[in-house]
């Protein structure tokens, strides 16, 4: 499993608590050093998406006397 990673401070297009990716691991490397990220330690094993509540089916009323 990949590491994820969240901002700190506002850094390039990111901002303060934004999850940090598509950068390079040179990139990484620098940013963990100086303290402007930092490693997401409870990072699931499926993506949000997946665990995200299903909105219930609702019952929608349809007209078939429309002239």
């Amino acid at each position: 499993m990949a590491k994820q990673y969240t901002a700190l401070q506002p850094v390039g297009r990111f901002g303060k608590g934004d999850i940090v990716g598509g950068l390079s691991d040179i990139q990484i490397q620098d940013l963990l050093q100086r303290g402007v990220i930092k490693v997401i330690e409870d990072v699931p094993d499926t993506p949000a998406k997946a665990k995200q509540a299903v909105p219930a089916k609702t019952e929608k009323e349809v007209k078939t006397d429309v002239e």
